[in-house]
């Protein structure tokens, strides 16, 4: 990358597990695309504690070149109770966007069979 990653907590405080499972998964994310130029990542835990426990979103956001920006926010992925599981997952669907934009970026995207034109 080439600007220092953002890592922002809301509502929570940063643990040592947190910590080490975004470092795994942005060198994970890295390893998809050398074109990324930056990436915030946002753990939120809600302001108030729910009967079933902490329910942790996370909200990821990645710049590309030829504004391919991905952001991957609460609504893509369900909250989760572990913050390492939600992370994760929102790194699983970020890195999901990163693949189709590298694709649209060299070209080889897949037309659908309706799209063709029949002359």
């Amino acid at each position: 990358m080439q600007t220092p990653v953002e890592i922002a907590y809301r509502h929570c405080e940063p643990t040592e597990g947190m910590r080490a499972e975004i470092d795994a998964q942005l060198k994970r994310l890295e390893q998809f695309s050398d074109r990324i130029t930056s990436c915030r990542v946002v753990v939120e835990a809600p302001q108030t504690r729910h009967r079933n426990g902490v329910s942790y979103k996370v909200n990821l956001f990645v710049a590309m070149p030829q504004h391919k920006d991905i952001a991957v926010n609460a609504h893509d992925a369900p909250k989760r109770e572990h913050a390492r599981v939600a992370i994760r997952e929102a790194f699983d669907e970020a890195i999901r966007q990163v693949e189709e934009a590298e694709r649209e970026m060299r070209g080889k995207v897949k037309q659908h069979a309706g799209s063709r034109r029949r002359s």
